[in-house]
Order: C-alpha cells, then structure tokens, then sequence
C-alpha cells in the first residue's frame, strides 16, 4: 500500500512539472506576443483563447489517473513547450535587438591628454600647474565636462586655440606642455599629418557621455512621408562614439505610394556645419555629433530630417553573410587593394567581398562617387533581400548580425508597427536611387581654418535635382 502511494506521489508530482512548465512557458509567450505586438491582436486573443482550450485538455490528461492518457498529456505538453521555446528564442532575439538599437539617444566622445613623444610627461598628475591647449571647434558642453574631470585629478592652465591644427603646431613650438584631442580629432591628424601624429603620447583618457539632441517630430512611418539619415562609420570602436561619418545617405520613404529614394552624399561635399560661417567637409560633421551631420544635409537639401540610424560598416561582412549572400550589377571590372577581382555584370558578394566592393574608391571610375555608386547598389541588394520571404529562414542570423551594428532614435513601437505591417500586407516598394556629385577643389574648413583641404564643392543642379525629387514624393519640406 505505501509504495503504491509512493507511485502515486511520483506521477502527480510529474504531472505538476509538465503542467507549470507548460503554463509558464505560454505565459511568458503570449506576454512577449502581446509586447511586441506584431501580430494583429484580434488574431493574438485568438491563438491564446485556442491554446488554452488545448492546454485545459493536455492538463486533463496530464492528472488523468490512466497511464495512456497521461502519456498523451506528457507528449503535446513537450510538443508546445518546444515550439513555444523555439519560437521565444526568436522572440527574445528581437526584443534585445530593439532595446539595443533604440538605445541611440547619446554618444560618448573619449578626449584624449597628449605631449610629445620626446618629453618627460608620462603621468597626468606630471603636468600638475602646466599649460594645456584645448580647440575651440568643440560646440556642446563634452569638453567642459572632460575639465571637470580633469580637475580632480590635476590642476591645468588652459590656453584656447581655433583648430586642432593650431593647437598641435603650438604644443610643438613648445607655446604649451600638452593638449587635448578627441579620438576623431586625434584620427584626423593621422590622416593629415603622420609625421606630427607619431610625435606624439597619449597619457591621458577622458570618455564623456553626451545626449543627442533630439530631432524634428516623429511622424507615423507606415502613413507619412519620412527622411531617414544613414551615417555609415568605418570604424571597429563603439557605435555610439563621435567619429567621422565616411557614409551619408538619405532615405526618403513614401510608405502610401511604396516608394523609396536613396541619395548618396560624397563624404568630402562641402557644406555648412554647425551653423558656423565656415564650411567643412561633410564627414568632418560627424566628429561633432550625429546632429552636426544631421544638420549640415537639412541645410544643404531643405528637408526636415525624422529619423537617423548610425551604422557600423564593417558590420557589412556578418549582415551579408546572415542573408547568405547578395547579387549586384557590377559596372566595370576592377581589382582591390585585398587583391580581389570584380568582373563587370552581375554578381555575387559574400559578406568579405561585399566589404570590399564598397570600400574601394581608388579603383574604380570616379573614385569616392563611384564607391557611393556601389554603396548604394549593395544597400538596394540588402533592402530587397531582407524585404523577401527568405528573410524568415535567415531571421536569427540578421538579428544576431545587427546586435551592436546599428543605433537609431526611431522608437521600439515605430519600428514594430512597420515590421508588424510588411507582416499584414508585404509592400512592393519601387527602389530609386541618386548619387550626388560636385567638382573638387581645396579649401579652408571649420575644422582645418588656416590649412586647405581637399573637399568636393556641390553639383547645384544635382542638389536641386534631389530636392524636387523629394518634393515630388509628399514630404514637407522646410
């Protein structure tokens, strides 16, 4: 009689197991369902009331005191534990991908304290009552708060110069002990000036975290006209750091009329930035924030910017290889630096090879306009890749390649209601696309005031061929 008991206690306490497991994992399901909200909720309630029925069913079985029903129960509870389990995997995947991606309300800026190579400075507290040269070029309060932490630490006299170019002449004519650079001032100088560059130490390092200054008003993505800013950095360091932005394209979305137009900006256009009365390199924007860049192509194109994503290109090898490749048209055969052959025509890019097809501009015609020409192609092949139903067997590995890519102010419910739409009713989008282009030329800038650099002045009838375009497909225009 006890070991019957015993046997008793033993499949009730299983069927327990199988019954919270179940529960538990539907109620986790249905909240993250009811979260995300991609799927109607009138056919969400429906699945839910159908699983419930079919989970009272299997509990009954689960309790029943005949081992034959208590197996059935035992089996569909695995069944939907499993697919449920499967399915959440799926699920979490892009909860954590939105939080991460939507995460891009700030950007951090890492000032850095440097003397020349040769001196006896090897510490911060070394320069303790010495002279210290800061630019004047730095427009939010992230400098300020690099000194106040500075101040903790050591006490500095701090001389003001106009440009980083300044500055670092200064500290070598020995005016002043140290400077200050932040990292996209510090990578400038390298690409300007080696010599100089190599001449100097970093003792010192300050990482601030700014706000971004918020955009113009959100608008309904799946009815209204909108302007989304890419700003493709190429760079491994983190993607909410303030760097030169070496990609710039506008996607302008119609979602009413299912239209898209993308327009290239060449990296050297020279446009205004920061509402100074210099001009400067379109890429130089970005060093001062995402909204520097954003503002410099409001200013150059008449458009209200909605939305901006911040890219991390080198990110291109995972994501292409996430959607198993991409074809493009080719239009001349070229060779790369990585010793890789293009053949003119159609073909088919890995994620290595991609990389490499759009970094290149000293082999192909036109140089950096026709690297923008191939940037746009492998964007276009990228779209209409993950806008196919493939995208459903390669879902995981997309996520999974975007974690840490990318950051955007574009909120969780905007991108889930377009997500949630493509699911209700896939559009064909028409895919346009416009490369600008503009004459070359060297020219002071607002980084660089007293030393010209090359830079690309604008093709007007270009410009003003983008902003009818733009007027043409709704958008309010400023």
């Amino acid at each position: 009689m006890q070991e019957l008991r015993k046997s008793r206690r033993r499949k009730r306490k299983t069927s327990k197991v199988f019954t919270i497991l179940l529960l538990l994992v539907i109620l986790v399901f249905f909240s993250i369902m009811f979260y995300l909200n991609i799927i109607p909720i009138l056919f969400t309630i429906l699945a839910l009331v159908i699983t419930l029925g079919i989970t009272f069913l299997i509990i009954k079985c689960n309790f029943s005191r005949k081992k034959g029903f208590r197996l059935i129960g035992y089996f569909f509870s695995t069944i939907i534990i499993f697919i449920m389990a499967y399915i959440l995997i799926y699920l979490f995947n892009t909860l954590g991908f939105l939080i991460d991606a939507t995460n891009g309300d700030f950007t951090i800026k890492t000032y850095n304290v440097l003397v020349l190579k040769e001196s006896s400075y090897n510490d911060i507290t070394d320069l303790d009552n010495k002279n210290i040269g800061i630019s004047e070029t730095v427009t939010d309060d992230s400098l300020d708060k690099a000194k106040d932490k500075l101040s903790k630490k050591v006490k500095l006299n701090y001389n003001k110069y106009e440009d980083s170019n300044t500055l670092v002449t200064a500290l070598y004519n020995k005016k002043i002990e140290s400077i200050i650079l932040e990292d996209s001032e510090l990578s400038l100088l390298e690409e300007n000036d080696y010599e100089k560059f190599e001449g100097l130490k970093v003792i010192y390092k300050i990482e601030i975290k700014n706000d971004i200054k918020s955009l113009k008003d959100a608008v309904n993505i799946n009815k209204d006209t909108f302007n989304l800013f890419i700003s493709g950095i190429d760079t491994y360091g983190k993607i909410n750091s303030s760097s030169r932005s070496d990609v710039n394209i506008l996607v302008t979305v119609n979602p009413k009329d299912e239209k898209i137009l993308i327009t290239w900006i060449p990296r050297d256009y020279y446009v205004n930035i920061n509402k100074s009365k210099y001009k400067d390199k379109l890429t130089h924007a970005g060093m001062y924030g995402i909204d520097s860049s954003v503002y410099a192509i409001e200013n150059l194109l008449d458009v209200n910017i909605n939305y901006y994503v911040k890219v991390n290109f080198t990110s291109v090898i995972d994501i292409v290889d996430a959607l198993e490749g991409i074809t493009v048209y080719n239009d001349e055969t070229f060779t790369t630096n990585e010793n890789i052959t293009f053949r003119k025509g159609e073909i088919t890019l890995n994620g290595e090879k991609a990389l490499s097809f759009v970094r290149d501009r000293k082999h192909v015609t036109g140089g950096d306009i026709g690297r923008g020409k191939n940037q746009i192609k492998v964007l276009e092949a990228l779209l209409n890749k993950a806008m196919s139903p493939d995208i459903i067997k390669n879902y995981n590995k997309l996520i999974n390649s975007l974690k840490g890519a990318f950051v955007t102010n574009m909120n969780q419910s905007a991108m889930l209601g377009f997500i949630k739409k493509e699911i209700q009713s896939p559009r064909d989008w028409q895919i346009e696309s416009i490369t600008l282009e503009g004459t070359n030329a060297y020219e002071y800038t607002y980084t660089y005031k007293n030393h010209k650099l090359y830079v690309m002045l604008p093709d007007e009838d270009m410009v003003n061929e983008v902003k009818e375009k733009i007027k043409s497909l709704n958008l309010k225009i400023k």
